[in-house]
C-alpha cells in the first residue's frame, strides 16, 4: 500500500487554501488507490488461503490511517478544509457508484 504523509503543521500553515485542498485530494487518490490494492488481496485470496489474513491487517491499518488523518487535520484545525474535501471525494465516489449501478440495473 502508498503511504501518505501530510507536511508539518507549519508547512500547512504556509500553503494556501487551494494547495492545501490539493493535497487533501492527493491524500483520498492514495486512498482509493489502497482500496484497489486491499480489493486485489481480496480476490487473490481466493488462490491462496494465506492472504486472509493480510487482507484483515490492510483493511484495519487503512481504517486507523484514516482516523489519524481526521484527527491530525481537527487537531491542526484544518477539519473544516478537510470536510469540504471529503464532501468532494463523497460527491466523485457517488458519481462512479451511480455509473456502477445504471450498469448493473436489470433491463426491462
Amino acid at each position: 500500500m502508498l503511504k501518505f504523509t501530510f507536511p508539518t503543521r507549519d508547512r500547512l500553515d504556509k500553503m494556501t487554501r487551494e494547495e492545501r485542498l490539493n493535497l487533501f485530494r492527493q491524500y483520498f487518490a492514495t486512498s482509493r488507490y489502497n482500496r484497489l490494492y486491499i480489493q486485489q488481496c481480496l480476490i487473490s485470496s481466493a488462490i491462496d488461503d494465506s492472504l486472509g489474513r493480510k487482507v484483515e491487517d490492510l483493511e484495519s491499518q487503512h481504517n486507523k490511517d484514516f482516523s489519524f488523518t481526521l484527527d491530525l487535520l481537527n487537531k491542526y484545525n484544518y477539519k473544516d478544509e478537510f470536510l469540504f474535501a471529503v464532501k468532494e471525494e463523497y460527491e466523485a465516489l457517488q458519481k462512479i457508484i451511480e455509473a456502477y449501478h445504471r450498469r448493473f440495473k436489470p433491463k426491462k
